[in-house]
C-alpha cells in the first residue's frame, strides 16, 4: 500500500485508539456495575465512531468514508449532550434543548451528504499551513461545547469527589480541540504526528469519561483497614 503521506500510517494505527475509546467502557460497565442506558449508548458510540475513522485514515480524501466519519461524530456529541441533559438538567429544559440540537444536527448531517458531491469543499477555518475546519468539524466542536454548557450550568449537581475527574476529562477535550486544528499529514520534531496523537488523546478522555461517570452514579470505593480489601 502507497500511503499519501508520512503521517498516515500512524493516523491509521491510532484510529484504533478511538474503537478501544469505547470497547473498554462498554467492557468495565459489563464487568463492574451497570451504567444508565443513555451512558451505554454514548459507550456504543465511541466504537461506532472509530470504525469510520480507520476507514477515513485508510482512505484519505474519500469523501463518503469522511462523511460517516464526521457524521458519527457528531452523533456522539449528541449522544453525550442527552446523556448530560438527563443527568442535570429539568424536563421542559431538556426536552428544548434535545429537539433543537435534533434539527440543528439534521440539517449538517444533510449539508455533510450534500457535500460529498460539491465540485470542492472549502474550510470554514484556515489556519494557513498548519491545518483548517472544515463545516462538519466546526458543527462538532460546537456541538462538543454545547454538552460542556449543559456541564457548566449544573457544575452543582456534581459529587465533590468527581470533581476532579471532571477536570480532567475537559482537559483531554480542550487539548484535543487545539490539536486537532493541525491537518492530517502535520509532523512535528520527526516524532510527533498530530492528529494520530489526537486518536490517542480521545481515547484517554472517554475513558476518563467512563471513570467520572463512575464515580457520579456509585460514589468512591471504601478501603477496609483491617483486611486491607476494598468495597465498592
Amino acid at each position: 500500500m502507497a500511503y499519501q503521506h508520512d503521517a498516515q500510517l500512524a493516523n491509521i494505527v491510532t484510529s484504533y485508539c478511538t474503537c478501544f475509546g469505547g470497547i473498554l467502557p462498554l467492557l468495565f460497565t459489563a464487568f463492574t456495575r451497570r451504567h444508565p442506558a443513555r451512558w451505554v449508548f454514548v459507550y456504543a458510540c465511541v466504537l461506532i465512531t472509530g470504525v469510520p475513522t480507520v476507514w477515513l485514515h485508510a482512505m484519505e480524501g474519500n469523501r463518503v468514508a469522511s462523511l460517516f466519519d464526521v457524521g458519527t461524530n457528531i452523533l456522539l456529541a449528541y449522544a453525550i449532550q442527552i446523556a448530560f441533559s438527563l443527568d442535570f438538567l429539568q424536563p421542559r429544559t431538556r426536552r428544548t434543548l434535545i429537539a433543537v440540537m435534533a434539527v440543528v444536527n439534521l440539517l449538517v448531517w444533510t449539508y455533510l451528504a450534500l457535500e460529498v458531491r460539491a465540485v470542492e469543499k472549502t474550510p470554514l477555518l484556515n489556519f494557513g499551513g498548519f491545518g483548517q475546519f472544515y463545516a462538519g468539524e466546526v458543527a462538532l466542536i460546537l456541538n462538543a461545547w454545547v454538552a460542556v454548557g449543559v456541564i457548566a450550568v449544573s457544575y452543582a449537581k456534581i459529587p465533590r469527589h468527581a470533581r476532579p475527574l471532571f477536570w480532567m476529562f475537559f482537559s483531554f477535550f480542550l487539548a484535543g480541540m487545539l490539536i486537532a486544528a493541525a491537518g492530517n499529514d502535520q509532523i512535528s520534531i520527526y516524532i510527533f504526528p498530530w492528529h494520530a496523537f489526537w486518536h490517542v488523546l480521545g481515547c484517554m478522555g472517554f475513558i476518563t469519561l467512563w471513570v467520572f461517570n463512575h464515580h457520579r452514579f456509585f460514589g468512591l470505593p471504601e478501603v477496609d483497614s483491617g483486611r486491607g480489601m476494598i468495597h465498592p
